[in-house]
């Protein structure tokens, strides 16, 4: 599983990083198009914003490994270790739980919206849902995963190890 976990994250967060270099260039492209030569591309807002989403739910998976979440790590830490240990289980447990949710969630809206598509460049709503869906499924498997099998959770908050 710890194999398998790694080759999926890896990819995910390939294309993550991939979404964020596209963050940078097209609007930069955008601004160059439309102010120096007043030319601006049709669309290319909206496929910011769909390289946007991509970034945010596909590198999702990537803050279990590195242990990046939003929480009290100084409070965690001050904890006694059978506490702490009950804690970071039931939190990684619940997390998984909610992406869970929120992945049949989207998916749910995309089977409902599937004939939509935008405005300007006719993507298929779906297409702008799945990299949400993707996301969120292999990071709840990842976090009841790692909820499941953790031994004792660093104190200090360093990255998990699978």
């Amino acid at each position: 599983m710890a194999r398998l976990w790694r080759i999926a994250e890896g990819g995910l967060r390939a294309f993550a990083l991939m979404a964020l270099a596209s963050l940078i260039v097209l609007p930069a492209l955008q601004v160059v198009m439309r102010d120096i030569f007043t030319a601006p591309i049709i669309g290319l807002e909206e496929a910011t914003r769909y390289c946007l989403i991509i970034l945010v739910f596909l590198a999702a998976p990537s803050l279990l490994l590195t242990n990046e979440q939003i929480r009290l790590s100084e409070f965690v830490a001050r904890l006694p270790r059978g506490v702490r240990m009950v804690l970071e289980r039931v939190t990684l447990a619940l997390s998984g739980v909610s992406f869970a949710v929120i992945a049949v969630a989207g998916m749910m809206s995309a089977l409902k919206n599937a004939s939509t598509r935008t405005p300007t460049l006719d993507i298929p709503f779906w297409l702008f849902t799945l990299p949400m869906v993707v996301g969120l499924v292999v990071a709840a498997v990842g976090y009841v995963w790692v909820a499941i099998r953790r031994d004792d959770p660093p104190p200090d908050g360093g990255n998990v190890v699978l």
